[in-house]
């Protein structure tokens, strides 16, 4: 694999790593909102992790006139984790990396809000802020608000050896923190931010919070509904769940691909996993819908996913309108 890099050596207060694959359609925009809110002496690192669809020159356009934003080019994609981590560990990195990706927009004060609370809280490892939806028309809906909010709820969940996630299209992580922990881990390249959460919080000892403030509008489209995608994260799932309760009792745990095998569900769980797994898509192509301003699908898919998976429609409803 070739890789070639524009390089523009420094150290700065916080870097930014946005990993890009065939993104024309958005990157511009996301990387200008990423440029509107980082402050003086931020950085942005672009992985162009393969792209074919000219994403690369567009962002290199960018570089020409903004000294603040440095390209990295990978010839051949490499996967989204690999991509971070190439960004992540490029030269000089400063004291916090925050990502951001490459269809989203960057809110304004996310940055400035993310520093000040690492910097105010030795104990945080990373910290991210809630978001809202963008559909394609430009209709923004909806609320992205998981993870513990409060010191007392991560201990609860901690305590508990739940599955630990903060929004990981607006995360910030204390550099230390994320190396120590192993940066990010290819195999789970489907749920590379649970997987990484989870690693920081119960392998390495840090703490995560996510901020009680809007930090990105998600953009939701169609290559964002994948059945397959929704699957392999319940896979992940479960088996970060069995990892954190193995390291809470300080015993031994087994690789994914060892657990995955001894693991393997029967007809009647494989058709439970299928309707919730369904369920859950039908809900996510319900919010496309509404983004879309197609009520007659929205009122469908609604009724479906309440059918098929409805604690998981309760639950995204009570994240809607606030816990």
């Amino acid at each position: 694999m070739g890789e070639t890099s524009t390089v523009r050596p420094g150290t700065r207060g916080v870097r930014v790593v946005m990993p890009v694959h065939n993104a024309a359609d958005y990157v511009v925009a996301a990387l200008e909102s990423v440029l509107a809110d980082l402050p003086g002496d931020g950085e942005v690192v672009v992985v162009d992790d393969g792209s074919r669809d000219g994403s690369g020159q567009l962002v290199d356009e960018i570089v020409r006139r903004d000294d603040r934003v440095v390209l990295l080019r990978n010839d051949e994609p490499t996967g989204v984790s690999r991509a971070l981590n190439r960004g992540m560990t490029f030269e000089n990195c400063p004291e916090f990396v925050a990502v951001a990706e490459h269809d989203d927009l960057v809110l304004p004060g996310r940055f400035a809000a993310q520093l000040a609370a690492l910097r105010s809280d030795a104990s945080l490892g990373a910290v991210s802020g809630e978001g809202r939806y963008l559909g394609p028309t430009g209709r923004i809906a909806g609320r992205v608000s998981v993870g513990p909010r409060t010191d007392a709820e991560f201990h609860r969940m901690r305590d508990e050896g739940r599955e630990i996630l903060i929004p990981h299209p607006a995360i910030m992580y204390r550099r230390d923190a994320v190396v120590a922990a192993g940066l990010y881990d290819a195999e789970f390249d489907a749920a590379q931010d649970l997987e990484i959460v989870n690693r920081l919080v119960y392998s390495a000892g840090w703490q995560v919070r996510t901020l009680a403030e809007p930090h990105v509008l998600y953009r939701i489209h169609d290559t964002s509904m994948s059945f397959s995608h929704i699957a392999a994260q319940r896979m992940m799932t479960r088996y970060i769940v069995y990892r954190n309760h193995a390291q809470l009792e300080g015993g031994a745990f087994v690789s994914f691909a060892e657990w995955r095998e001894a693991n393997r569900p029967d007809r009647r769980t494989r058709w439970r996993w299928y309707r919730k797994d369904t369920g859950a898509l039908r809900y996510r192509q319900a919010g496309l819908a509404w983004l879309n301003r197609r009520p007659v699908a929205f009122a469908a898919n609604m009724v479906a996913a309440s059918v098929l998976h409805p604690r998981w429609v309760l639950m995204k409803l009570r994240v809607a309108r606030g816990r």
